[in-house]
């Protein structure tokens, strides 16, 4: 069992803990300003390697035109996406970020309340497992949506790393496209399934990627990708999205609720995600100037039916 960790204050880990879910925030408003365009970089660039397009911004074009096997309103998402540098123009990326650190002194001083905090150490197995697209639908079973996205893996850091990622999901898309065009009517859906799953797992990884001056963070993500604003249908889509993700993910995830949170100046987009934390919570680590005991943070643990999970403290001396 492979454990990742969130680092937070005490007062979000009793909102976490008490509340039993983790906030996912739209991934554009966190600390890193490069966050999507330096994945967009990289991808773009094993594209081109691998000859599937050429040019780039307004002149960005797909060889051999093989965006046109895509359905319409994929072809606009792919083509605005790669030209632009930013999210698909009708999806929001929501992130929740953790580390593989269990005791980390960069990650106390930037995201553990300066080392008066805490790390929770999750069991998250369950959202590597799952395929990174699935289908939701409204309350009359009819699809809504046939490639919405949850990802959960570790960042790739630099760029050496980056270019083996996206060359790996740039070839699959091009065997997709190759097999699409060799493909007879009668096998062509699935074909084309196929290669609109790895279209987009392509566009979604460029959020797993960051530069190597964050590779001390270790981090892993867990990303849900939803619609924003301007999609057709967004009320209708969201509260669809809600209601599958417990089905996806039926012995983890409880409910799932999306809010807007008031950060300064500015409106974060962010999902709840209510988890079983009796499956998933495994591990504490109190921070290294963290004043609460042992016997605290098991008192917190026991009254949110929290029996499992051990807690230890920080190896640290910083104060």
């Amino acid at each position: 069992m492979t454990l990742t960790y969130h680092y937070c204050s005490l007062e979000t880990a009793c909102a976490i803990v008490q509340n039993a879910s983790l906030r996912l925030c739209d991934v554009t408003k966190s600390n890193d300003s490069a966050e999507i365009t330096y994945g967009y970089a990289a991808a773009m660039d094993s594209l081109r390697r691998a000859g599937l397009v050429r040019g780039a911004g307004g002149d960005l074009h797909f060889a051999d035109g093989w965006d046109g096997l895509l359905r319409p309103d994929y072809r606009a998402l792919l083509r605005e996406a790669l030209s632009e540098h930013l999210l698909p123009p009708n999806r929001l990326c929501y992130a929740a970020c953790l580390s593989r650190k269990p005791d980390r002194l960069s990650q106390w001083r930037a995201y553990g309340d300066d080392g008066r905090g805490v790390a929770l150490g999750f069991d998250l197995s369950d959202f590597a497992k799952a395929e990174p697209s699935f289908t939701v639908g409204g309350d009359d079973g009819r699809p809504l949506e046939t490639h919405m996205m949850t990802m959960y893996r570790p960042i790739v850091y630099g760029h050496e790393r980056a270019a083996v990622y996206f060359d790996a999901l740039a070839s699959r898309v091009a065997n997709d496209v190759r097999e699409l065009r060799e493909a007879a009517e009668r096998d062509g859906d699935a074909v084309r399934g196929r290669l609109l799953d790895a279209t987009l797992e392509f566009v979604a990884s460029t959020a797993f990627c960051k530069k190597r001056f964050f590779r001390e963070e270790c981090e892993w993500r867990l990303a849900v990708w939803g619609p924003n604003a301007r999609t057709p249908g967004f009320g209708e889509l969201q509260a669809a999205l809600a209601s599958a993700l417990p089905r996806r993910f039926p012995d983890v995830v409880t409910h799932a609720r999306f809010l807007m949170l008031a950060r300064g100046e500015r409106l974060v987009p962010a999902l709840d995600l209510g988890l079983d934390l009796r499956r998933t919570l495994r591990h504490v680590v109190t921070g290294p100037c963290c004043a609460a005991s042992d016997q605290d943070i098991l008192m917190l643990l026991r009254t949110a039916g929290v029996s499992e999970a051990t807690v230890d403290r920080s190896r640290g001396t910083y104060r």
